[in-house]
This record gives C-alpha cells, sequence and structure tokens, in this order.
C-alpha cells in the first residue's frame, strides 16, 4: 500500500462511500418518483433523464469503491432494498401534486440530493492528496456531472415555479 494512504482509516473511508452508495440507490429512485410526478408533461423526460444520469452515477461509484478495494457493505444492501420502497413511495411528494409547496419542496430535495453527491466527489478530490489511487480527471467529470444535474433540475423550477404558486383561476 502507498505510504500516504498509509494515513487513511480504510474503515471509515469505506463506510463513507458505501452510505453514499446507498444514498445514490435512494436517488435514483427519487428521480423516477419525480418523473412520475410530472407524467403527462414535457418534464417528465428530463428527471427520466436525470434518473439515468444517477443511475451512471452509482455505478460509477460502485466502479471507484471496487477499484479501491471496498466492497458494498451487507448491511447496506438491506438497507438499499429499504430506500428502493421508500424512493418509488416519494414522501416528499405522495401525491405526485405539481402545484404548490410540496412540489417546490420536492425539486428542493432533489437539488440537495445532488448537491450531496458533489461534496462527495469535491471531499475526494481533497482526499486524493493523500490516496493516490483516486484519479483526479475522473472524479473532476464526476464533479461536473453533478453541476450539470443541479443546472437541468433548476431550469425545470424556473420554467415552473411562478406557475405553482399562481392561485386558482377562480380566487384571482
Amino acid at each position: 500500500m502507498p505510504e500516504k494512504t498509509a494515513q487513511i482509516d480504510h474503515r471509515l473511508y469505506a463506510a463513507y462511500l458505501n452510505e453514499h452508495l446507498l444514498a445514490s440507490e435512494a436517488g435514483v429512485k427519487a428521480f423516477t418518483a419525480a418523473a412520475d410526478t410530472w407524467e403527462g408533461t414535457e418534464h417528465r423526460s428530463a428527471f427520466m433523464s436525470l434518473a439515468r444520469q444517477i443511475d451512471a452515477d452509482k455505478r460509477d461509484l460502485l466502479s471507484l469503491m471496487l477499484r479501491l478495494g471496498y466492497r458494498p457493505h451487507p448491511i447496506k444492501k438491506l438497507l438499499t432494498a429499504a430506500a428502493n420502497t421508500l424512493g418509488r413511495l416519494n414522501p416528499v411528494n405522495l401525491f405526485r401534486s405539481k402545484k404548490g409547496g410540496v412540489t417546490q419542496l420536492e425539486l428542493d430535495v432533489l437539488v440537495g440530493m445532488v448537491r450531496t453527491k458533489q461534496m462527495m466527489w469535491e471531499t475526494l478530490q481533497m482526499v486524493a492528496d493523500v490516496d493516490e489511487r483516486l484519479d483526479r480527471a475522473f472524479i473532476a467529470d464526476l464533479e461536473r456531472r453533478a453541476e450539470d444535474q443541479i443546472r437541468q433540475i433548476r431550469e425545470v423550477n424556473a420554467e415552473t415555479c411562478v406557475r405553482r404558486f399562481r392561485p386558482p383561476a377562480g380566487d384571482r
């Protein structure tokens, strides 16, 4: 093992990556649920695309973990099954509303999920100072992908937020 890498507590490092792997599974489900929220609109395809992008990021994280010699934790696999179920239920927007605060909250949560992933990539860029096994260019690409995903969600928000908060036609 390289000398710098000895500065890392591999148990904690692996646990951190495992936690993000679990969260990424929930993220895929949350974006798929958001696509259901936007069923029948021009924005559904954006959320389906985002779900595929988040899934690709999840696979890249798993690949990175395996290259580092870390394996998905067995308990995390069980928690992933629970996250799958909860994510599809969409607890943030249970009734798939496209109007009002709950829909805005769903978009806010989705941005927060991607921002959390982006922070992981930023953290790994810093950890690369002591873990030369990390490919900085690969991580930078993942970080850029997260930035683009946030941009995509913000575009939907910009196009829909004013409509979301308009009073019903009879109340104007």
